[in-house]
């Protein structure tokens, strides 16, 4: 259930994002970049990552977004051409499509096991490894919060709306708590 949450978060957020940037078809390497140098400024905060950290981090973090961008992609457009096309395909061609989620749906798991569980772990201590899901999780918000705000041009809220006008969130919020981590169950 985390996972899908975290998933229907993350296609909000990228989603969101492209919404942002005022274009939806094409972003301009200014806008890809304006938003790396964000994230990287909110990550390297959150995480208090030195100097070393950092170089370190960063290819590492980069490489594993990007791929994971290309699987949550594929995923969507099979999503979406499977419902386009609902009516037109077969039962096998459905059966294909499923099996080729599920695929990509494992392809994501061992992905965030291999960043997390073996490369992070080589260039982060292990409590930063950890808080990474947080300051994740932290950053995606930040930028839904955002575009509450200030509207997806960057302006005024939807519809010229004050942000004090606009409804809000009453969902579950890590902000001034500490993360607590259950018991392993033997």
């Amino acid at each position: 259930m985390n996972r899908k949450v975290n998933r229907i978060i993350t296609i909000i957020v990228w989603t969101a994002f492209i919404c942002w940037t005022g274009d939806t078809l094409a972003q301009t390497e200014e806008q890809i970049e304006k938003f790396c140098q964000e994230r990287e400024v909110f990550f390297n905060e959150r995480l208090n990552l030195t100097e070393a950290e950092a170089k370190a981090f960063w290819p590492l973090y980069n490489d594993f977004s990007n791929r994971k961008m290309k699987i949550n992609d594929d995923e969507m457009n099979t999503f979406r051409y499977s419902h386009m096309n609902a009516d037109n395909l077969s039962d096998q061609e459905v059966i294909k499509n499923l099996e080729k989620i599920h695929q990509l749906k494992t392809e994501l798991f061992n992905l965030e096991r291999e960043y997390y569980h073996e490369k992070f772990p080589e260039v982060l201590p292990p409590k930063k490894v950890m808080l990474l899901y947080k300051v994740e999780w932290d950053f995606r918000h930040h930028l839904i919060n955002r575009i509450r705000e200030h509207g997806p041009d960057g302006r005024e809220g939807p519809e010229g709306a004050s942000p004090d006008d606009r409804p809000r969130s009453k969902g579950r919020s890590w902000q001034g708590q500490e993360p607590t981590i259950p018991p392993q169950v033997y």
